[in-house]
């Protein structure tokens, strides 16, 4: 028995109960993110419950064929919740400005699917790791709720799932996260090409130019498996790159034949930088994240430098030296 099996009835009895619910999801939202919020979220007004949505940080435009993405952080300040539910954020930190929100609520449920989620206060955490995407989870608990799905929640809960598989090309996809993806096209006539398509091809012009720099600038190690991007801030500055548009660039780094791990750091600021990694296979650069006090997934995770850049690429490659050398 799961351990979402396992709290079901007391997740149910929780939403019962209550009438006025936050539901959150990290800083930076990604599709993932996106998608559980909203299912959540459509979800808790069928049942007549007032709904605030929050995620610190801009919902990227692709995302605006789902419902609700509007409403993000669109809600005047309130001043309590009855229930606060936490979906794909492993730790209360990543709540970002939205920090506040676990001191307004009166209980807490996280929902989430990375190693060992970091808060201070929850009445009931299900975390489950071996799931590729939060996606994954929220449909199995609607499954074991008997939820009556809508093509705009299984919408939603496709797109979570093929934005954390890279539309099922990374390693953390498995059988049930086809079975999952299954079921919904299954049960509904999902637009998939559209969706595909706006997350996975379409990409705005004004880019070609950095793609350009990251491609020309892109360094390799340890005999070409591990390559080394470096957006400097003047770059970042004069083509207005937002999160958004830095995160598609992550791809090129990964890409190339030949290349196990990559490094992406982007320069936000003068002696700030974010730096995001990405791996195949068994390479775990979740543990080389931590290094940095960062997290995430095993092939995929991330953290946030302040310091030398010189000194940034001296601690990193000295990691991934005790797994590529």
């Amino acid at each position: 028995m799961t351990k979402l099996q396992t709290e079901v009835e007391n997740i149910k009895k929780m939403i019962n109960h209550a009438q006025n619910i936050a539901v959150v999801g990290h800083h930076n939202p990604d599709g993932d993110c996106i998608g559980c919020c909203v299912a959540m979220s459509l979800w808790l007004e069928s049942k007549s419950k007032n709904v605030a949505i929050f995620a610190d940080g801009d919902i990227p435009e692709k995302f605006s064929y789902m419902p609700k993405v509007q409403e993000f952080n669109a809600h005047p300040e309130i001043e309590h919740f009855d229930l606060l539910i936490v979906l794909d954020l492993s730790d209360s930190k990543r709540l970002g400005v939205w920090e506040n929100l676990p001191n307004i609520s009166d209980q807490i449920i996280v929902i989430d699917h990375h190693i060992k989620p970091a808060f201070k206060r929850v009445d009931i955490l299900i975390d489950m790791p071996q799931y590729a995407s939060c996606g994954e989870i929220i449909f199995e608990l609607f499954e074991l709720l008997k939820v009556k799905l809508t093509i705009e929640m299984a919408t939603a809960l496709y797109t979570s799932i093929i934005c954390d598989t890279g539309c099922f090309l990374f390693s953390n996809t498995t059988a049930n996260t086809h079975r999952v993806a299954e079921a919904l096209m299954e049960r509904h006539k999902l637009e998939i090409e559209m969706i595909n398509f706006r997350n996975f091809r379409a990409y705005d012009r004004c880019v070609i130019p950095v793609v350009t720099y990251v491609l020309k600038n892109m360094k390799f190690e340890f005999g070409g498996r591990l390559s080394i991007s470096v957006l400097p801030y003047k770059i970042v500055k004069k083509w207005n790159l937002n999160y958004e548009s830095r995160h598609g660039l992550f791809k090129y780094a990964t890409d190339a034949n030949g290349v196990i791990s990559s490094i992406f750091i982007t320069e936000l600021a003068k002696g700030e930088f974010n730096v995001s990694l990405r791996s195949l296979g068994d390479i775990d650069v979740a543990k080389i994240a931590q290094k940095l006090n960062g997290g995430g997934h095993r092939n995929a995770s991330g953290a946030t430098y302040k310091g030398q850049l010189k000194d940034l690429k001296q601690i990193l490659i000295a990691e991934f030296a005790k797994v590529l050398a």
